[in-house]
C-alpha cells in the first residue's frame, strides 16, 4: 500500500531557528530520506516552496479564480511530503514516527494518508 507522510507545521514553525538549527534539520532530513531510500520504501518526496511562491485555483458561481500565495487565512502550511510503500499503515506510521517533523515541538506534525486507488 502506498501512503503520503505529509509534512505540517503552523505558520509561523522554524521562523525562530537559527541558520545552525535549519542546516541541522535539513540534515536530518536527508538522513531520513536515505533510510527510506535503503529500506526500499521510498517512492518520492521533497520539501516545497512556501507558499508565498504557490496558488490556489477555486471555483466560485462558475468562475475560476486563481490567488496568489501567500495564504494568510491558512492556519497549518504542507512543507514537504513522502512517498512511501509499506506492508500495512502500523509500519507506515513506523516511518512516519522517525520523520524530524515528528520529533520537533508543537509546531510540526506530520500526517499519514493511505493513497486511495480510483476504480478503473
Amino acid at each position: 500500500m502506498r501512503y503520503m507522510v505529509l509534512i505540517g507545521h503552523d505558520e509561523k514553525g522554524g521562523n525562530n531557528m537559527t541558520k545552525e538549527e535549519h542546516g541541522a534539520l535539513f540534515a536530518a532530513y536527508k538522513k531520513y530520506q536515505d533510510e527510506l531510500r535503503k529500506a526500499g520504501v521510498l517512492l518520492g518526496g521533497d520539501p516545497l516552496q512556501p507558499s508565498s511562491g504557490g496558488a490556489r485555483i477555486t471555483l466560485a458561481d462558475g468562475k475560476r479564480k486563481v490567488v496568489d500565495g501567500p495564504f494568510s487565512e491558512s492556519k497549518e502550511i504542507i512543507g514537504g511530503y513522502f512517498l512511501i510503500e509499506a506492508k500495512s499503515k502500523a509500519e507506515a506510521l513506523e516511518w512516519a514516527a522517525r520523520c524530524p517533523a515528528a520529533n520537533l515541538d508543537s509546531w510540526s506534525y506530520v500526517e499519514v494518508r493511505e493513497i486511495q486507488v480510483l476504480p478503473s
